[in-house]
Parts: C-alpha cells; structure tokens; sequence
C-alpha cells in the first residue's frame, strides 16, 4: 500500500470504525440510556424531585387543580469535549510484531498501527465515561475539567441534588459485620426511599470488597443468594463478567472494585470498599452528546475520528473528538450507605 492509499482512511470511515468498536467499561455507564446524538452543545438538565402523584378527580364545571409536592430544576449546561490525539512518525510504521512475517503482502503495519490506535481511542474514551458515570451514581454529584494555561482546573460541579437521607451511615449493631442486624429490614427500607422519590422499585445492589465479604457470611445471605440465576433482567449486561454474584431479595448482586486517578492526580475508588449502593434500573438516568467541534465532522455522532498526514516532521496521526453528558433526572434512584467499619 502506498503513502497515498492513507486516504482511504477518511474521517468518515474511521467514525464509523471507532463507533462500532465494542464498548469496554460497562459497570456504570450501563446503568445510564444512551440517547442518539445531539447536534447542540448545551443542554437543559432537568433535575426532578419526587415522583408522580395521584390527581383528585374534577367535575365537568370545577377548573383544573394545580400539581404539587414536586421540586424542578433545570441546568444550562454545555457538553465536555474530550480530543485525544495519536502519532506515530515514519520508523514506527514499519516494525513488525514478534513471529509476522516482513514479507507477507497481505499485511499493512500502517493499517495495524491505525486500527490499534482506534482501540486505544475508545478505551480511554470508554474509560472516562464509565468515571463520569460511576461519579454520577455514586457521589450524586460530576466534576468538570478544563485545562488552562497547562494546568487542569476544575470549572463546574453538576450536583445532581440526591436526598440527604439516601446517604446513610450504619453504626452498631446496624452494621452488617454484626449478626443481629437485619438487612432485609435495611434493604427493603432503602427501596421504599427510592420508590417515594422515583415510582421505582430498586433492582440491582453493588457492594464494595469489604462490603462483600461480610454480606455473603451474613445469616440472612449465605443461604438465600441464588448463585445461578443470570443477569439479563437487571440493568447491567453480561460484560460485567465475574463483577455479578448472583440475586438476594429480588436484587442483582455486583462486587464493585478498582480505583483511578482523579484529574487531582488523588486515587478514588469506583466505590469504597465499605460501602453499599442500592439503585432502580428503570430510574430516567441518560447520556447525552454533544455535537463535535471539529471541522470534518459533518453530524452528530457519538465519537468522531480521522486520520491525517504531516509531512515536516513527517507522521501519521490519528484523533477522536466526544462530548458526553451523564446525568440523572431523578436523583432518588440510589441510596448510598456505609455497612462497615472502617
């Protein structure tokens, strides 16, 4: 393949690439809609407190009765971009992997390397998604990052007004290490919160390590778990692999670990080891994005990509542009609650 053939990769078929690559982090963000592109760059979030509530019937000659009981706020907010970029200069090209043969004509370094760099795109795209997601679920709250003057800065916080009450913090022998504690009691409470604030009945429990390791000891699980059931009826899929340990009270039950790195450079867990989230699958909790800035792109898309040529000095480069959005309308779907020491 000559030089020249690198056109074949335009913008519009590496888009399509890139956007048909499976996605790589689930745990969160599957527990969002994703919504079809947007050609706009803000966004009105609509965050609703309380649910529906039953009207009281009116005669043919009385006027209408005004709803109430329920609190609305809306958010202006523009979608974050994120525009990572790839290079690799004329000698990277041409190395050949351990046991490929140099001379087979049937294989393009160049078109490796470019299909690496897709994936490598939509790992770390994927991978900041599932932050801002687990971010949203977790803390009822998503920080916004820019860079200025070289420095990462926060610029915003999206407070998605969770209940105070839906943070909870056992103690004694409340707590699930204790064996007089009843975490039918917890759990069934904790569903009735979320049903008062969405109509929603909770549908998926994702615990900690900590929070594990004493939930299945606990008489009222050890027992009762249904190990061999599978997950298609929750909110999660199937890529969330071992992360699933099976049903308890009408719940899908996940273990939940790993951290990264925050734009502080502070390491964060994905959820604290003694922590447990309780949170309703059908609850109206959505992704938006936001239309790509860049001049090629000729329509809303997920992720954006194109490869394109710099002769001094000399490199193939390839970039991505997305502007997701996370957030939650109904910010009672989850309860958050610390069931261990420590």
């Amino acid at each position: 393949m000559s030089i020249e053939s690198i056109d074949y990769f335009d913008p519009r078929l590496v888009t399509g690439v890139i956007n048909k690559r499976p996605i790589k982090h689930t745990m969160f963000s599957s527990m969002f809609r994703r919504n079809s592109p947007s050609p706009l760059e803000l966004f009105e979030l609509h965050i609703v407190s309380k649910g529906v509530r039953m009207l009281p019937a009116i005669t043919n000659h009385a006027p209408g009765t005004m709803r109430q009981g329920n609190s609305s706020e809306v958010v202006i907010l523009k979608a974050p971009r994120f525009r990572p970029k790839r290079g690799f200069i004329k000698p990277d090209i041409f190395k050949q992997p351990a046991g490929n043969n140099p001379y087979d004509p049937f294989t393009d370094p160049r078109d490796r390397a470019l299909a690496e760099d897709m994936d490598m795109h939509r790992e770390e795209i994927d991978y900041t998604l599932e932050v801002m997601c687990a971010q949203a679920v977790v803390k009822g709250q998503l920080d916004l990052y820019d860079v200025i003057d070289g420095k990462k800065v926060k610029t915003y916080t999206v407070d998605f007004r969770r209940p105070q009450k839906h943070n909870i913090l056992l103690s004694g022998g409340k707590l699930w290490s204790s064996s007089d504690s009843d975490l039918y009691d917890q759990t069934d409470e904790w569903d009735t919160m979320i049903q008062e604030e969405t109509n929603i009945g909770s549908s998926d429990l994702c615990l900690g390590k900590n929070a594990w390791k004493v939930f299945r000891k606990h008489p009222d699980v050890k027992d009762n778990i249904d190990t061999t059931s599978g997950v298609d009826a929750g909110s999660l899929e199937m890529r969330v692999g071992k992360k699933f340990k099976g049903t308890w009270n009408g719940l899908n039950v996940y273990v939940v670990s790993g951290t990264y790195a925050d734009m502080d450079g502070a390491v964060q867990h994905f959820l604290d080891p003694n922590y447990a989230l309780l949170q309703a699958a059908g609850a109206q909790s959505e992704i938006e994005y936001g239309m790509p800035m860049d001049l090629e792109c000729q329509g809303p898309v997920e992720v954006f990509a194109k490869v394109f040529k710099q002769d001094d000095p000399s490199g193939i480069f390839s970039l991505c542009e997305t502007r997701p959005l996370p957030w939650t309308k109904q910010p009672g779907w989850t309860v958050l609650a610390k069931v261990v020491e420590g």
